[in-house]
């Protein structure tokens, strides 16, 4: 109750004892007397009727300040409870209303924070537009898939800012039919799954939109299908070879001894070459599922080498091409799996070989850092084109068909898993006509290695 209230109840008193004096001033003094006592009565009455006034309003003025606390925001406002009356039970009950206001805005911030958290993990991409298509929030896996920033976005249109007619078509079909929408599509260079759901259906008043980045499982179902053609190839050819030399035997040329040793000398290659790419099938599934255990042993890189040069040189020397080392001889020991670092060794070298010029050279060096062992291939072959270099490591790839000189296509992956294996790199260099550098790195081991190891090594 505000001061207005006090000047209703003392202006009528006030009027009315103004009135008394002057009516005592024309009556007698015993009726003087007994306006006096009216008049200090009157004042009395008036001073309790203040007191009262005030204590009735004092706790609806603390009410009016906390109600206006809570207005303000500042949701935590408390009165003191004075009485059990009428006023008290009110001040009981805006406590109440006070404590579960408070107790639900921290609700509500708790699972809208939490709603933030899910939406910011989400590696889908997720946007929530209006009736008219503007934008009123994304997430973050939205803002890579599509290369911006949310304060760049918000209130713009969709099709303003993704500029693709499709998405901005399956949004308007969501919002017209009140039902969800989807559609696969292609959109800023990925392929795309769109889902437009209303989020209250039959009025249309917002549309939530979820991308589904599909590129990789595309990708990967490509691959399959490009894995299956090549095996399927690859198997083909030599299977329809020795079937057709197995024919020919048949059909009387076994008579024949000189011809069907050189018959069965070509189905003894094929069946080797078909067991060599099941082998390396094999191994390759192995090492990329984490199947194929490491036999770790210490050796020395620059021994291992040799050895592999010299298993290599008759090959080499069959075109001819020269195989030269330049090994460091301060190469620190590595622990490795010294059968797949010689495989990967001999597919590196025999690629080298085979992809070089009569009169060729092949330099395989040796070097070291803080941190590695870094062995290098270098040749003076026939080169990679720039088209297929990042390809040069996948499963069953051939380059141009100047490279394609047999083999199943698995060797440099199944080199590239085996390094990788190892915790170490592979890569390459190479320009088309001048020869490739392919290099790869082995971590070196922290662990000491005692000097009986050492020397069991290079023995």
């Amino acid at each position: 109750m505000s001061n207005s209230i006090y000047w209703k109840i003392i202006v009528p008193i006030m009027v009315l004892l103004l009135l008394s004096i002057r009516l005592l001033l024309s009556v007698k003094s015993q009726v003087i007397d007994i306006f006096s006592a009216v008049i200090v009565a009157a004042i009395f009455f008036l001073l309790v009727a203040f007191l009262i006034t005030r204590m009735i309003t004092r706790p609806l003025r603390q009410i009016t300040k906390a109600a206006d606390g809570i207005a303000a925001g500042n949701l935590d406002q408390q009165i003191p409870i004075m009485t059990d009356d009428e006023i008290g039970r009110l001040a009981y009950a805006f406590n109440e209303m006070s404590h579960n206001l408070q107790t639900t805005m921290a609700n509500i911030v708790d699972e809208r924070s939490n709603l933030a958290t899910v939406l910011s993990n989400l590696t889908d991409g997720v946007m929530m537009t209006d009736s008219e298509e503007r934008i009123l929030l994304v997430n973050s896996a939205a803002e890579h898939l599509f290369d911006f920033q949310e304060t760049d976005v918000i209130s713009h249109s969709l099709i303003e800012v993704l500029h693709d007619y499709e998405i901005d078509e399956v949004v308007k079909k969501s919002i017209n039919s009140g039902h969800e929408q989807n559609a696969q599509l292609e959109s800023a260079g990925r392929f795309l799954r769109v889902i437009a759901v209303p989020i209250s259906p039959g009025k249309s008043l917002a549309t939530l939109v979820l991308f589904q980045d599909l590129t990789e499982l595309r990708n990967l179902q490509t691959m399959r299908r490009e894995l299956i053609g090549n095996i399927s190839h690859d198997l083909k050819t030599p299977i329809a070879g020795i079937k057709a030399m197995v024919e020919t035997l048949q059909d009387g040329a076994i008579n024949d001894k000189q011809v069907a040793m050189d018959f069965l000398t070509r189905i003894d290659g094929e069946v080797n070459r078909l067991t060599q790419m099941v082998s390396e099938i094999t191994e390759l599934s192995r090492i990329e599922t984490g199947r194929a255990e490491l036999k770790k042993e210490p050796i020395n890189i620059n021994m291992l080498i040799r050895e592999v040069v010299a298993q290599m040189n008759p090959l080499a020397d069959s075109l001819p091409v020269i195989i030269t080392t330049s090994l460091n001889p301060s190469l620190p020991i590595v622990k490795v799996d010294k059968d797949r670092i010689r495989q990967t060794l001999i597919n590196l070298i025999h690629n080298a070989i085979k992809f070089n010029h009569p009169g060729g050279k092949i330099v395989i060096s040796t070097s070291y850092d803080t941190l590695s062992v870094i062995v290098n291939v270098a040749d003076t072959g026939t080169g990679i084109s720039k088209e297929d270099l990042p390809h040069i490591f996948e499963r069953f790839y051939k380059a141009d068909k100047s490279r394609a000189k047999g083999g199943s296509g698995l060797g440099l992956a199944i080199a590239k898993h085996t390094i990788q294996a190892h915790d170490g790199n592979i890569s390459v260099k190479s320009e088309q006509g001048k020869g490739s550098v392919f290099s790869f790195t082995i971590p070196i081991d922290t662990v000491p290695i005692s000097l009986n190891q050492q020397n069991l090594t290079k023995i």
